[in-house]
């Protein structure tokens, strides 16, 4: 369940639909005490949450919102959306956490390709990247060599100066 909060009925109905035509179930709500209690709920699995739920245009409203979701629900993935976007509001926001940043008026193909990379499955463990595996490869010949260049580098099949130059570079 997809938990959409604006003050805004016709924002959250738009929504509700696009989220409805893509298979998703949606909660609607208009105002903070609704919003934390629907978030209270274990059911629901993301919130779209608007920035300003009064005329204040600062965003300050959806960052304190933010912030309180993050302690209700620190794993629930949360998009904000705002007509008054900034730079600096959606710095703010990604440091505070939320999981991306929308202006308004936002394209519904935007919005349901972010819910469903929210919503994707987390592996468990992320893949090495190469750097780590050769790193892990470096480390793993040299205590096979008691930490001995001449024979780590033969064993990697690198010269001794290509092999400097790897443990500098891994540290």
């Amino acid at each position: 369940m997809i938990l959409i909060v604006d003050d805004d009925n016709a924002v959250r109905m738009s929504i509700a639909l696009a989220l409805r035509k893509a298979g998703y179930d949606s909660r609607t709500v208009s105002n903070e005490k609704d919003a934390l209690e629907a978030v209270r709920c274990q059911e629901i699995q993301l919130a779209v949450l608007d920035m300003n739920l009064t005329l204040s245009t600062t965003g300050q409203q959806g960052i304190e919102m933010l912030q309180k979701f993050r302690i209700l629900r620190p794993d629930m993935p949360v998009i904000l959306i705002t007509a008054w976007g900034t730079i600096p509001s959606a710095v703010e926001a990604m440091n505070l956490g939320a999981f991306d940043y929308m202006t308004k008026p936002w394209s519904n193909n935007d919005l349901i390709a972010k819910i469903k990379k929210a919503l994707k499955p987390k592996t468990p463990e992320t893949p090495d990247t190469l750097d780590q595996i050769e790193r892990q490869a470096i480390l793993d010949a040299m205590h096979r060599h008691d930490n001995n260049i001449t024979e780590t580098a033969k064993e990697l099949g690198i010269t001794r100066q290509a092999l400097y130059r790897r443990l500098e570079k891994y540290k």
